[in-house]
């Protein structure tokens, strides 16, 4: 290794070292970066309108609970519900709306959206990568999936 490629090694060492707060190690590095990522918060739309939509909604959350990751996610506030707007921006029947009935949602996908100004609803089988989530956050395009009941009900991604 030439001593040119050895002194950018050492420079980009002191920088990351710095820029962590002076951690050194790999397992240390990996723990301060975990703490400053922040995950996505998932959103469930909920209409509660009559006494069968707030049993849905409990059965719904007693469902989510049972599993530890999702309770886990629950009590950390990662996942939270919000009463849906009969006026909202992100209704159904807007026009400036991009359904997405089944595949993949991509990063590609989400630039025609945010190209447009358009929301995006995706039926509940369909896969949201992991850059099409970052890609939304970046660009302020909503992603709301539908739920089991209605379509004004579902989760958006944030």
């Amino acid at each position: 290794m030439t001593a040119d490629n050895e002194l950018l090694r050492l420079l980009v060492r002191d920088a990351l070292r710095e820029a962590l707060g002076g951690v050194t190690g790999a397992s240390e590095i990996t723990k301060a970066l975990s703490v400053k990522v922040s995950p996505a918060q998932v959103v469930e739309v909920v209409s509660l309108t009559n006494d069968a939509d707030v049993k849905s909604l409990v059965n719904r959350v007693l469902d989510m609970a049972a599993d530890p990751q999702t309770l886990d996610a629950l009590r950390q506030g990662r996942i939270v519900f919000q009463l849906s707007q009969q006026a909202s921006s992100h209704s159904v029947n807007d026009s400036t709306t991009t359904r997405i009935e089944k595949g993949a949602v991509t990063e590609s996908t989400i630039r025609k959206a945010a190209e447009s100004g358009s929301t995006v609803i995706v039926a509940r089988k369909v896969v949201v990568t992991s850059l099409a989530r970052d890609k939304a956050r970046d660009l302020g395009v909503t992603i709301i999936r539908e739920s089991q009941q209605e379509n004004q009900k579902g989760s958006v991604m944030r």
